[in-house]
């Protein structure tokens, strides 16, 4: 008897905690990854600028590996983001990416309670990406790069004089400092296979509202391209993100945060003419596992639409055209 009242306090206590905090670890604040960005280094006076549109949707809970079902109330996350990438060849061994991401909206959703929405610029980021090795005739890359994330977008947000809670900030609140690897290697003429490694470590937030750091993150992806005809091509890729738990004042652990999750994401691009590019994915969790009880991460769907320019290329022609 005493163990199911103790259960029941417990299960109570933690709903008041969610609906008060309505903290959710599949929205963190800051820029959502978006794995069609992960690309090769470009080769030299190369320039690449690509528009990201992406929905994301989540409204079930977890404990460890399992759905956890007994919260009396539903939440639901949602938000529409865009994501502006430019990336230049300065050299054949150096380029050079920014990624501007901004929230149309990114709201949570409480049954019985008004929803939280919150809206503007999330992070810039910038990032120095190295042609470590590259050989065209075997079509095998190495491309590490190194990159920061400033948190430029507004952090606190109020809406209407509410304090809007962590998990729907659209900024990240602070620097997050990231170093990563792409291995691309083709095998005959319509077959690619590559690998993605990312590492990311947040700074603590310590504003006006939060004081609150992240654990560190790493990715793992791995990509299967084929050429199913003239200009369209198929890519399927297995990623894993792993989150460390995070922790807030007094160095105390969050219980109730980090995670382990592996993704599903299948992806259709079609090459254009005068190297247009467009792109369709969507993030699928087939695996997941959450410390404590968490809202885990839902489905999401992406488009991107690419251009590439080849100053290079163009100059050489116009030479030719002069002879």
């Amino acid at each position: 008897m005493w163990k199911v009242t103790n259960y029941c306090i417990g299960v109570f206590l933690l709903c008041l905690m969610l609906r008060n905090e309505s903290f959710a670890q599949c929205c963190s604040s800051g820029n959502p990854f978006i794995s069609d960005a992960e690309q090769p280094a470009l080769q030299s006076r190369v320039l690449t600028s690509s528009l990201a549109y992406r929905y994301s949707h989540s409204s079930k809970f977890y404990s460890d590996d399992s759905r956890f079902n007994d919260l009396p109330f539903e939440q639901i996350s949602t938000s529409n983001y865009i994501d502006l990438q430019v990336g230049y060849g300065i050299t054949n061994w150096l380029t050079v990416l920014v990624d501007l991401g901004y929230f149309f909206n990114k709201t949570l959703t409480t049954s019985g309670q008004d929803p939280y929405r919150g809206h503007g610029l999330g992070d810039l980021e910038l990032y120095v990406k190295f042609n470590a090795y590259n050989n065209p005739e075997s079509r095998f890359s190495v491309s590490p790069s190194i990159g920061v994330k400033f948190p430029i977008g507004i952090f606190d947000q109020e809406v209407d004089y509410v304090q809007l809670p962590i998990s729907v900030q659209p900024s990240s609140g602070s620097f997050k400092y990231t170093g990563n690897v792409f291995i691309s290697k083709g095998i005959g003429k319509k077959i690619a296979l590559a690998a993605f490694l990312s590492y990311e470590y947040s700074q603590l937030i310590n504003s006006e509202n939060f004081y609150y750091k992240y654990g560190d993150q790493w990715i793992g992806a791995l990509y299967f391209n084929y050429q199913i005809w003239k200009g369209l091509s198929m890519d399927i890729q297995f990623r894993n993100e792993y989150r460390a738990k995070s922790t807030r004042e007094n160095n105390e652990i969050v219980d109730a945060s980090g995670y382990d999750v592996l993704f599903f994401t299948p992806q259709l691009t079609y090459a254009f003419k005068h190297n247009w590019y467009l792109s369709a994915f969507s993030d699928i969790p087939v695996y997941k596992y959450y410390n404590g009880i968490q809202m885990s991460f839902g489905y999401a769907v992406s488009l991107r639409l690419t251009k590439k320019i080849d100053f290079f290329t163009i100059q050489a022609r116009k030479q030719a055209n002069k002879l």
